[in-house]
């Protein structure tokens, strides 16, 4: 099979939903959200995660509270710069 019969418009839409999917599949399964914005930064992807866990009633912890953008900050519940902090809020 030659590689431009691999890479179609629909192969890759494809992949991408399932990939998405499957984020929202263990999100559905965890108890928590966790986003790891080192750099006050969240994208296209964390953000769809985040509104789905939150839906989910799902608390949403970050490292940072801010994302670049106030209605992605709503969602955080709160803000958990250390890994210790989280294992006792976790327990």
């Amino acid at each position: 099979m030659e590689e431009d019969q691999v890479q179609t418009p629909h192969i890759t839409q494809v992949v991408f939903k399932g990939l998405t999917l499957e984020h929202f599949n263990w999100i559905r399964k965890a108890d928590v959200c966790y986003i790891l914005n080192l750099d006050d930064y969240v994208g296209v992807s964390v953000t769809m995660e985040m509104a789905y866990a939150t839906a989910l009633g799902k608390p949403v912890f970050a490292y940072s509270k801010e994302t670049g953008d106030p209605c992605r900050n709503s969602l955080i519940d709160a803000a958990i710069p250390s890994i210790d902090e989280l294992v006792k809020i976790l327990q």
